[in-house]
């Protein structure tokens, strides 16, 4: 019985739209039940195989337009069925508005006069005309439409705007201010007095701008167009708290869309010295915003970044939960809890919060990667080990991501004091990036780390760690980290000389905050006999704790 339903459905829809010439084949019948379930992918095989077998059925050609995304290859189909049947007002129609997307004006045009020559009573042809000769740059013909529109539908908003447009197209200024003036003096319309505001406000006549948004708030206090522009008038004009009081009513009013609310909040977010300067006010915006539409996934997120800089971590991230929990298709949204909660060194919670976003977006790199880094973090080492497994079985070969695993799992297996398959996981790496500098700087250190005193002949490992190390200060001369690493394994390796210079050049570059580092300097100087200097900088270690 469902599907008589569907099929009687069906047959009314292309009748209505003169596309039933003769009855339709099963195949055609079974295109279209797909196409209307939005499996388009299926409804495009079947109707291309519709049209092998009826090469001359106009409205499987038609039904085939709509699934194309290319408009070229959509134009072609409509083409085809134009020319199978040429008086069918919905394939030109659909037609004219393909050339339009693809700025084929002289064609639209065609199109569009000889329809509007057949269907003198669709006024929306006009309409679609005027946006054609517009484009084209006939404003002569756009204002011939324009009149035949407004004479058939009386004056209103839309038209007068359009007018004004094709005015200002045109290098019309002063005919356009002139127009709209006449327009609003005779009809008292809000959208005019707008209108007229931003165009002297284009021209800095802010008082006069000032009053046509003032009258248009006359007729409705919470215009939302008056409020936003006069808004920023009183900014342009340095008057702060006027522009307060207009922008708050904008952003708290729950009838505009949140997205146009939210992208005007992040732009005020980014000039820090103004939110800095006025940020009561600009958490009443927030404030504002944000309640004007709650359950908003873009307002949540907004506000909930917000307040996390703020330093209301706590509200942020239960603001970031709720909207997890309400978007749970969303990835952004399960990403930003778990990763909200990282940045607070929040590690255990990380580790669930991952956990169930793992089960709503299974095998996901991120995610796994997150979490990964959270165990570590907490010492849950072979939990650690395990997710960066998992993700590099998911990670492309090759790829920087591959890379950053690897190297990953080598640094843990360190950790854990398994040197050999440490060191497996850093030459896997190095296969896929043999200077990439980090694993050579670990690979390296950790080598030195076999030997205690420096030895009377270089033994081969050591040799490859120096081989090694020398690439990543070639890579990065002022690294810190990597000078020291250098400096040790030279020193092993007996010549202290040279390491003290590459210690000197370290403590220059942070090296003074290790304590690790100033150690290391300290042996090699005491090495060299330079004992005070030595005492002075096993001392700052001492002081440092390490």
């Amino acid at each position: 019985m469902k599907r008589i339903k569907y099929i009687i459905c069906l047959l009314i829809v292309l009748g209505t739209s003169s596309m039933m010439a003769h009855a339709q084949s099963t195949d055609f019948l079974e295109a279209i039940r797909l196409y209307y379930r939005n499996d388009v992918r299926a409804a495009y095989n079947q109707m291309r195989k519709v049209i092998a077998q009826e090469p001359d059925n106009d409205a499987a050609y038609y039904y085939l337009h709509t699934m194309l995304r290319d408009s070229t290859a959509a134009a072609q189909m409509l083409e085809k069925a134009v020319e199978l049947d040429g008086d069918n007002y919905w394939y030109n129609y659909a037609l004219a508005h393909n050339y339009m997307r693809q700025g084929k004006s002289e064609e639209a045009a065609e199109i569009l006069e000889q329809l509007l020559a057949e269907h003198p009573k669709k006024t929306a042809l006009y309409s679609d005309l005027i946006e054609v000769y517009i484009a084209s740059k006939q404003y002569d013909k756009a204002m011939e439409a324009l009149n035949k529109v407004e004479n058939d539908r009386g004056p209103s908003d839309l038209l007068a705007s359009i007018r004004t447009d094709i005015f200002l197209a045109q290098g019309k200024h002063q005919e356009a201010g002139d127009y709209m003036k006449a327009f609003y003096e005779k009809t008292g319309s809000p959208r005019a007095a707008c209108w007229l505001a931003q165009f002297n406000a284009v021209q800095f006549n802010n008082e006069e701008a000032l009053r046509y948004y003032n009258e248009a708030l006359e007729s409705n206090p919470y215009d939302t167009e008056a409020l936003y522009g006069k808004a920023h008038i009183h900014r342009a004009l340095g008057q702060y708290d006027l522009y307060f009081e207009n922008i708050t009513p904008f952003l708290a009013n729950p009838d505009i869309m949140p997205q146009p609310k939210v992208e005007y909040m992040a732009d005020v977010l980014q000039q820090q010295q103004f939110v800095a300067t006025f940020a009561p006010q600009v958490d009443t915006m927030m404030m504002a915003l944000y309640a004007s539409a709650p359950a908003d996934s873009s307002v949540c997120s907004i506000t909930s970044t917000y307040l996390y800089q703020k330093g209301q971590v706590d509200d942020a991230i239960a603001m970031a939960k709720r909207n997890a929990d309400n978007y749970p298709e969303s990835f952004n949204l399960n990403f930003t809890y778990p990763l909200m909660q990282y940045y607070s060194s929040d590690f255990h919670a990380v580790t669930s919060s991952a956990t169930v976003a793992l089960q709503r977006f299974p095998g996901n790199i991120d995610l796994l990667q997150l979490r990964a880094m959270s165990f570590w973090q907490i010492g849950e080492l072979d939990s650690a080990i395990e997710d960066y497994k998992l993700a590099l079985e998911k990670a492309p070969k090759g790829s920087d991501i591959q890379l950053n695993f690897l190297s990953a799992l080598g640094d843990l297996y360190h950790v854990k004091g398994d040197q050999k398959t440490a060191f497996s996981y850093y030459d896997k790496a190095l296969k896929i990036n043999s200077s990439y500098a980090p694993v050579l700087n670990n690979y390296a250190y950790y080598i030195s780390e076999r030997y205690s005193e420096p030895v009377k002949k270089v033994p081969k490992d050591l040799r490859k760690a120096f081989d090694m190390s020398r690439i990543t200060i070639e890579k990065e001369p002022d690294n810190a980290t990597y000078l020291d690493t250098y400096a040790w394994i030279l020193h092993l390796m007996g010549q202290d000389l040279e390491a003290k210079a590459h210690f000197k050049h370290a403590m220059i570059h942070g090296g003074k905050e290790s304590g690790v580092m100033l150690r290391h300097y300290a042996i090699v100087l005491k090495a060299l006999g330079e004992n005070d200097l030595a005492a002075i900088y096993s001392a700052q270690a001492d002081r440092l704790g390490e």
